[in-house]
């Protein structure tokens, strides 16, 4: 496998727009926004705090599951590494 280096956040981007998986952990994101709240509108104010409080991890996992995503894709199809590049998600370094 060639050395290269992933963008994560251009990974993500095109993981979000390319995978069926990618669009639904990225549309649950959209739940660590509007759970919290109407946690406080509910006055589960500890709730919401905990909801809140994943929303960081949880888009690390996104990023290093996207750049995992994107070097699976590229290793079975060796012949996108220039398209990716060209698009700025991979760079060598």
């Amino acid at each position: 496998m060639p050395d290269f280096q992933i963008n994560p956040s251009e990974a993500n981007r095109w993981w979000q727009h390319n995978s069926a998986a990618g669009v639904l952990l990225n549309r649950l994101m959209l739940l660590f926004i509007f759970v919290p709240i109407g946690c406080v509108f509910m006055n589960y104010y500890t709730a919401s705090f905990v909801v809140f409080a994943f929303m960081v991890p949880y888009g690390l996992l996104l990023r290093v599951l996207a750049v995992r995503a994107v070097r699976a894709y590229v290793t079975a199809h060796p012949d996108t590494l220039v398209e990716f590049q060209s698009e700025g998600i991979i760079h060598k370094p």
